[in-house]
């Protein structure tokens, strides 16, 4: 077996990038997974609510939102628009297959997945689940900023001033 190259990253004990972006994939699903439970408890929450449009268009979007999140940490290196967009087209469809009564049914024999499947077609949910995708995007583009962030790097408010 031969020595590394110089310009190998293991001659400079660096390690490889596979580990590098496997790393970075376990911090953004760790950011993403405790999102992903701030997001559920906020739905949660909004349940204690009196129904309202408002407290419906946002259940709506962190329902989209809480789709896109689990999306995901399954598969972190996708694009934030594809997954905005599973998680408007997922939410959306089982917003249309309201209208078939066959999530009635699921509820029926198991009422807590009322949470899931809802419990009637409301238009008005597909505008929620579109402000959703939107605010996936801009969690997903927080999150991942953060990870990238480098660990120990001093803030404006840290450095020493010149002089």
């Amino acid at each position: 077996m031969s020595a590394p190259s110089p310009r190998d990253p293991r001659a400079e004990g660096s390690p490889s990038p596979s580990r590098v972006s496997h790393g970075a994939d376990l911090r953004v699903r760790m950011m993403l997974t405790a999102t992903a439970a701030v997001v559920l408890l906020a739905g949660l929450a909004l349940q204690l609510l009196d129904r309202t449009i408002a407290v419906d268009l946002v259940g709506s979007a962190l329902y989209a939102c809480l789709v896109g999140l689990v999306v995901a940490i399954a598969w972190p290196r996708l694009p934030s628009w594809v997954l905005a967009a599973v998680a408007f087209d997922a939410s959306a469809a089982i917003e249309l297959l309201q209208l078939t009564g066959i999530p009635s049914r699921f509820v029926d024999a198991v009422p807590p997945l009322r949470l899931v499947f809802g419990s009637s077609f409301d238009p008005l949910d597909l505008v929620g689940y579109a402000i959703g995708a939107v605010l996936l995007v801009v969690v997903l583009a927080a999150a991942r900023r953060i990870v990238r962030r480098p660990t120990g790097s001093a803030g404006p408010a840290d450095r020493a001033p010149a002089g």
